[in-house]
């Protein structure tokens, strides 16, 4: 836990500290996406659900990390006797005695908290970010295809492509540019997570088994970390070619011609795969989070008996 901490809090950081202006303009894209999506009552009311469904997300995330923390990870990492301490405290002589014991005991305690803060809100503000492409991508979609809805009323639509079209062309390219930044942010911080966090569930499995309860909250956070990447890549997947349906059937075939030629510009840029690679390798997605725990099954097994 102490290599896997490390690793975490080093690779954040030094990743802070280079990436820094790229987070700060991909953080400003989607605010701007975000607040040009919500343009009539139904898009607020359908956002406001999503951004809903993504503050569960975060706190359940947060949830079990305090509880990985307070019944598992802090009771052995502050105790100054105990051997899996982070440091001991050196220069304060004997820590069997009072007050030396808790001062030390407290000193390890906000190292720990500050370290696990970190952590947590990096790998927190990565889940957003992905979670709020996907609804960015998914409002996009049902902005597309209020333009199928007029189909009787030549005249009408058509106006209401030359007002609507650049705006969600512009909020397309945004899209684009935020998935390009988001892989160069964190594909290899991704890769690093996926190993560690594999590691840690394959060694859980060769505890003793009275001691698995001990441990269960570190095995919950491991695979609840690798599952959510997993799971809301693939949202983020599944929306982006959501959008391409929905650019093919927004009803192109009734625009003018210089309409018409957007809409194609637009659909050949929205069939190009959307997907997060792990250290520029491994697809994060469903079929990855799947094949891997099957990979760990086997190897577990074979190796076990």
């Amino acid at each position: 836990m102490n290599v896997t901490l490390f690793v975490l809090i080093s690779s954040s950081s030094y990743w802070f500290i280079k990436w820094r202006p790229l987070l700060i303009s991909a953080l400003k894209e989607i605010s701007d996406s975000d607040e040009m999506s919500i343009v009539n009552e139904r898009a607020r009311l359908v956002h406001y659900e999503k951004i809903k469904r993504i503050k569960w997300i975060i706190l359940i995330f947060y949830g079990m990390n305090v509880i990985n923390a307070i019944f598992v990870h802090l009771p052995h990492r502050a105790d100054v006797l105990n051997d899996s301490a982070m440091i001991p405290c050196y220069g304060m002589g004997p820590l069997t005695s009072s007050p030396k014991r808790e001062i030390c005991s407290t000193l390890l305690c906000l190292q720990e908290i500050s370290s696990m803060c970190v952590v947590l809100n990096y790998q927190a503000l990565l889940l957003l970010l992905i979670a709020q492409t996907a609804n960015l991508y998914n409002l996009l979609s049902d902005e597309i295809m209020t333009f199928n809805n007029f189909d009787s009323q030549m005249g009408f639509i058509n106006q209401e492509v030359k007002t609507k079209l650049p705006i969600l062309i512009r909020r397309h390219a945004m899209l684009l540019s935020i998935i390009g930044k988001l892989k160069a942010l964190y594909s290899v911080p991704i890769g690093i997570n996926f190993g560690i966090n594999a590691v840690c569930m394959l060694l859980f499995f060769y505890l003793p088994l009275q001691e698995w309860f001990q441990f269960m909250p570190i095995l919950a956070y491991c695979f609840l970390v690798f599952f959510l990447y997993c799971f809301l890549c693939q949202r983020m997947t599944n929306a982006a070619e959501g959008f391409e349906r929905a650019v093919y059937a927004c009803g192109w075939e009734n625009f003018e011609l210089k309409q018409k030629k957007a809409v194609y510009v637009m659909l050949r840029q929205a069939q190009k795969p959307v997907e997060l690679l792990a250290a520029d390798i491994i697809p994060v997605n469903i079929a990855t989070f799947a094949a891997i725990l099957q990979a760990m099954f086997k190897f577990v097994t074979v190796v076990k008996v």
